[in-house]
């Protein structure tokens, strides 16, 4: 070996040497420094902060307590989760009860029609058991309406659980025109402008060319006015008019022990 190779070889000897000094520097946190670390992560949101319990054995991290939210009890997990050194979580967090059923599926509800992105080609409907929400129903393809309605839904209090069925219509060119054209011709017709804003909700499905209109209407002479005004725009192949009055859609949810759509 000359000495040219032997100097290389000595220089990557002593690069090896300085790379494992310095991983060997990082030491892993202690459990007081791991618990110290998540209680600050999660006191960032001051109602988590405040009624959760942190426990730390090694590096899996329990938490306990009483949150008023699944929003809470998924960002307090998150955070725990994010934590450096923590390899598992384990919850026993609780979400506070509601108000009631009546006042839960009120608040739910509102929450999603002031959703600013959910419009009259939406159509969203809940069904509540044991304070576990199922959102069902089909929404426009932007933004992400399913995910940010989840998010919504989660912040209400005494919301457990959410199942997410909602689906997202498809972004054809031509179910975009239908929209446009049908929403313009029914509310700009005289017996509709006084949906426009307001309960009760009148809302226009279209899904490849087939229209199906949904919600609420004062009369039924306003259902089959709007029916009679859809099968007259260009490129519609078939109009299903699932429109009801107050009245239906009370006897319906009572059938079904729904709390309907969002309007």
């Amino acid at each position: 070996m000359t000495r040219k190779q032997r100097a290389g070889r000595s220089t990557a000897a002593g690069f090896l040497m300085m790379f494992v000094a310095a991983t060997g520097s990082a030491s892993t946190p202690t459990e007081a420094e791991l618990q110290q670390e998540v209680e600050q992560r999660l006191s960032k949101e001051e109602v988590v902060g405040f009624s959760v319990e942190v426990a730390v054995r090694g590096d899996e991290v329990t938490l306990r307590g009483e949150v008023p939210s699944l929003w809470h009890k998924e960002w307090a997990l998150d955070r725990a989760r994010g934590t450096d050194g923590v390899v598992a979580v384990v919850s026993y967090l609780t979400i506070r009860n509601g108000d009631g059923a009546e006042e839960l599926a009120r608040a739910i509800a509102e929450a999603i029609r002031q959703y600013p992105f959910y419009t009259v080609f939406d159509y969203v409907s809940v069904t509540i058991e044991d304070s576990i929400v199922t959102l069902s129903g089909v929404v426009t393809h932007y933004p992400d309406k399913p995910g940010d309605l989840y998010e919504r839904v989660s912040r209400v209090p005494g919301v457990k659980g959410i199942i997410n069925q909602i689906e997202v219509l498809s972004t054809r060119l031509a179910d975009d025109r239908i929209r446009v054209a049908l929403g313009r011709r029914l509310f700009g017709h005289a017996s509709f402008d006084r949906y426009l804003g307001v309960a009760p909700g009148l809302h226009i499905i279209v899904l490849n060319g087939y229209v199906t209109l949904k919600g609420r209407v004062f009369s039924e002479m306003d259902s089959l006015q709007a029916e009679s005004i859809a099968r007259s725009i260009f490129g519609v192949i078939r109009v299903t008019n699932e429109l009801r009055t107050r009245k239906q859609l009370e006897k319906a949810a009572a059938r079904k022990g729904a709390v309907g759509s969002a309007d």
